[in-house]
């Protein structure tokens, strides 16, 4: 993104990255810093990725006075590489900032993912928790009702659904996907759980759209004014525009769905993202 600023610079960045060790993450840190400072000043935050809850904490008071120091001016947010937990809790923390309203989006897709074998993007799942900031764990009283948008990460959606054992599940596909000739990778990489819940109760919306996001929610789950007679829990595992249609449903609810992430105990290294497709403008005030 940074490569396709042109004559355009921000007043001021802050650049988040996670300190776990990463050679390559590292390098792009360090190229990112390179390109920003003869343009502006840059805030560098370093987040540990299994403690970001407790890190947005300690950084709150810092990043709310850099934010009020500019006034009213727009915040463009690039969520190109957040995971869709850091990206639900920073939409949360931004909105609760009073930042909404001047809160723009932007999104690079991949060029494409080297794939080995056609495995999932990770394997097996350390935990199955409930995001923290947004609505309380599923009511036991009520029959639940599980809505997963699933990506590429095979077991992880699986595992969620087993701990879950909702009375009725919705899935949810990106479709049509970044690229058309991905059609079909989310069904194949999920298998397992498709051929347990039936074909019956799959939908789809499109991956860069928020806006079909909301509405397929608002069809499955109910209009946000309404209450359900079921417990909700939504679990975003689809693309981060999927999860940003998520979100937008969810601040509209008066009986939100609680928000279920399962985390990954470890990732396929082989399977990643190269090169930087089309960047799209996903939110706007």
């Amino acid at each position: 993104m940074i490569s396709r600023l042109g004559e355009w610079s921000p007043s001021k960045t802050l650049l988040l990255h996670y300190s776990d060790t990463n050679d390559l993450g590292e390098k792009h840190r360090k190229e990112i810093i390179s390109e920003l400072e003869p343009r502006c000043s840059t805030l560098d935050f370093s987040f540990e990725e299994n403690q970001v809850t407790k890190n947005f904490d300690q950084q709150r008071h810092h990043l709310r006075s850099t934010i009020d120091s500019h006034g009213d001016n727009p915040i463009i947010v690039d969520v190109s590489v957040l995971t869709k937990r850091h990206l639900l809790l920073l939409l949360r923390w931004l909105d609760d900032c009073e930042c909404w309203d001047r809160l723009w989006i932007i999104y690079s897709e991949p060029a494409d993912y080297e794939i080995e074998g056609f495995l999932p993007l990770s394997f097996g799942v350390s935990s199955v928790q409930q995001l923290p900031g947004f609505s309380p764990s599923p009511n036991p009283s009520r029959p639940l009702h599980a809505v997963m948008f699933l990506g590429y990460e095979g077991d992880r959606a699986f595992a969620t659904y087993e701990l879950l054992q909702p009375k009725k599940t919705t899935v949810i596909i990106p479709e049509p996907p970044f690229k058309p000739e991905w059609s079909g990778r989310t069904e194949k990489l999920n298998a397992n759980l498709l051929s347990t819940i039936g074909q019956f109760s799959m939908e789809k919306t499109d991956s860069l759209d928020p806006e079909s996001s909301i509405s397929m929610l608002s069809t499955v789950l109910g209009h946000p004014t309404e209450r359900s007679e079921f417990s909700r829990a939504l679990c975003p595992l689809g693309t981060k525009p999927q999860t940003i249609g998520a979100y937008l449903y969810i601040r509209q609810c008066i009986d939100p769905p609680a928000v279920i992430y399962s985390r990954a105990l470890r990732h396929n290294h082989s399977y990643y993202s190269r090169g930087v497709g089309a960047t799209w403008l996903i939110h706007q005030p």
